[in-house]
């Protein structure tokens, strides 16, 4: 009796045997533990916080130019510079699927962009048209959906130099009459510009000038100067510009050129060398003449006067 007494209260659970409760957790852990966790999944793993956090997306920001090809940093208050400065931006990790780079230069003001869907991007700055201090911002898309963005203030971006001209002749002791070519040398380290010249005259040793050619491309002007005053004092001032930046030289020394001999010069030689001794015999001669006169009036005054009273 006592053996059939405890088996009916195995059956009804009363006191159950523990292979029925290992049967029990299996079953349940076959049947209720995958829902538990396909629910706990989007939590843990495609929190756009938890996946940065984990595994933080990098930016390398770099520079270079196409006489340069070494990359160099760029960082808030650097000052770069260069013909054609190209900025490089690199996300470095595969979490990026597409980013965006942005220059802006509020002085001028304009900006650049580029997006792509790809972590690295380039931007040749020489296209902001002048020289200036700028923001620079890159975005990044991941692709869990987050969007992070990182800031680069102050960054001047030069990739306009000033141009360089030099005169070669004439340079100073020149004699020159009817047509000569003026000469000088232009450079710049913008390599693809084209460079203007103006040719500039003086007649007063660099008092004044006046301009007789301009926008020229070539390095060279013949100037007939046959129309012109002769002198010694003559100068030429070359000024060349890129669009943006002027420069200028001029000549070391005066030189003499033209073939008119003015006419002013004759006169006053004329009238101090030639007419000088006869104009002042003609003033001494004329008081020389009223001298003589007064003391004639004077005398036959006294004459009447003494004859009356005597």
């Amino acid at each position: 009796m006592k053996k059939q007494i405890g088996i009916r209260k195995g059956q009804y659970g009363f006191c159950p045997s523990p292979v029925i409760t290992l049967v029990f957790i299996l079953l349940f852990s076959i049947l209720v533990a995958p829902s538990a966790t396909e629910n706990a999944l989007p939590c843990s793993f495609n929190s756009p916080q938890s996946m940065i956090s984990a595994d933080p997306p990098k930016l390398n920001l770099t520079y270079y130019t196409p006489t340069n090809r070494i990359e160099t940093t760029v960082l808030s208050d650097s000052s770069i510079a260069g013909d054609h400065v190209i900025l490089r931006a690199e996300w470095t990790v595969s979490v990026v699927n597409r980013s965006r780079l942005r220059v802006f230069a509020p002085a001028i003001p304009t900006s650049l962009s580029i997006e792509k869907d790809t972590n690295i991007l380039e931007i040749d700055t020489r296209s902001l048209g002048n020289n200036a201090t700028c923001l620079i911002n890159s975005t990044a898309w991941l692709t869990n959906g987050s969007v992070i963005s990182q800031v680069f203030q102050n960054v001047f971006i030069g990739n306009f130099f000033v141009p360089r001209v030099t005169v070669i002749t004439p340079n100073g002791g020149e004699v020159w009459t009817g047509v000569n070519t003026i000469r000088w040398l232009g450079s710049d380290i913008n390599t693809d510009e084209t460079l203007h010249y103006d040719v500039r005259i003086s007649s007063d040793s660099g008092l004044t000038f006046v301009t007789i050619a301009s926008s020229l491309t070539q390095k060279w002007f013949d100037w007939n100067c046959s129309l012109y005053d002769k002198s010694d004092t003559y100068l030429v001032e070359i000024r060349v510009t890129d669009g943006i930046y002027f420069s200028s030289d001029r000549s070391n020394n005066p030189f003499t050129a033209g073939e008119i001999i003015s006419n002013w010069t004759t006169t006053t030689t004329s009238t101090t060398t030639s007419n000088g001794t006869t104009l002042l015999d003609s003033r001494v001669a004329i008081f020389v003449a009223i001298l003589v006169i007064s003391s004639a009036v004077m005398a036959l005054a006294v004459y009447y006067v003494a004859r009356k009273w005597f």
